[in-house]
């Protein structure tokens, strides 16, 4: 009888332990256990990214490079010639024409300038008008460059038209060249050299009928004025990492792109190719004026310091001295 007892205590105890142990139990897992038998755990919550991503869309709007007469000793407004199939440039060019997520420079502005939400001026030679006089006839433009397009008034102002041009239409493979302004000017608050970009413009590169390559400025568009829409698009601004992005006007404040100088201002209101013949002349014409655009912040700003004390010598020896 004792061992019959026995017996069914350990028939028990086996079974209560094969109860604790069996799938679907909810008894507490001991250590040792697998996975599968533990208890199901929630998943922690999710917690927002901080990091940036690559939309600018809310980013808020950068101040503008403001420029006081009264702090400016010295001023020199400097045309580079931006040439888009060259690597550093290429940002402005790719994609040529828009793929649905990103489009290039001159997409973006044709766009606006067509929607009435850009107003661009005409291209003057060696002349920046941005009056009212000046703006550019967006319905001519369009014609004079055979791209197609369809016309309706603007629902926010019945005076205005609005043009709507498929994007295959949009010439923007086309826009291989720019030109931009720049202004140099000697800033007796920081001490230091400032340059600041003023405009710049869209330039068409297109074959004539007899098969010559031929340069057509579309139009000057002033940088404070797109200042908002530059902001808001990105660039590529590393070839090897296609997330390291910026805006497009970072693009121009921190002059990532390279451009040839053709022409500085002076009494002569002269270009460069008006009094050099050769491409060595020019070549050697373009060095020489970016190094001493280089220099300028050292000779210009070492001037500068003397010149209160010769102010204050009375002799005409001395004042004869002053450059």
């Amino acid at each position: 009888m004792k061992k019959i007892s026995l017996f069914v205590i350990a028939v028990f105890s086996s079974l209560i332990i094969y109860a604790q142990l069996a799938p679907g139990s909810t008894a507490t897992a001991r250590p040792g256990t697998t996975a599968q038998n533990r208890p199901e755990q929630k998943s922690p919550e999710q917690v927002p990214s901080g990091l940036p991503g690559l939309s600018l869309e809310k980013n808020k709007l950068p101040k503008a490079v403001s420029i006081q007469a009264d702090n400016i000793l010295w001023q020199r407004d400097v045309y580079r010639r931006l040439d888009l199939t060259k690597e550093k440039n290429a940002p402005l060019l790719h994609p040529a024409q828009p793929d649905g997520q990103r489009k290039n420079l001159f997409s973006m502005l044709f766009e606006l300038v067509a929607s009435n939400q850009l107003t661009v001026y005409e291209y003057i030679d060696k002349k920046e008008m941005f009056t009212d006089e000046y703006k550019v006839n967006m319905e001519e433009l369009l014609n004079r460059f055979w791209i197609p397009f369809e016309s309706t008034p603007d629902s926010k102002n019945p005076t205005l038209t609005v043009f709507s041009v498929d994007e295959a239409d949009i010439p923007s493979q086309e826009v291989t060249l720019y030109y931009v302004k720049e202004s140099y000017f000697l800033d007796q608050r920081n001490s230091s050299v400032r340059i600041k970009t003023i405009a710049f413009c869209p330039v068409l590169v297109r074959e004539d009928e007899m098969g010559e390559v031929r340069r057509y400025p579309l139009f000057w568009v002033a940088f404070d004025a797109a200042r908002d829409a530059l902001s808001r698009q990105t660039v590529s601004a590393n070839k090897y990492n296609s997330v390291n992005r910026i805006s497009l006007y970072d693009f121009f404040v921190q002059h990532q792109y390279q451009g040839d100088i053709y022409r500085v201002s002076n009494l002569m209101d002269q270009n460069i190719m008006d009094y050099c013949s050769t491409p060595e002349e020019i070549a050697a014409e373009q060095e020489r004026l970016e190094q001493e655009l280089k220099d300028i912040t050292a000779t210009l700003w070492n001037a500068h310091k003397q010149e209160p004390a010769a102010k204050g010598r009375k002799s005409s020896a001395d004042i004869a001295e002053k450059p």
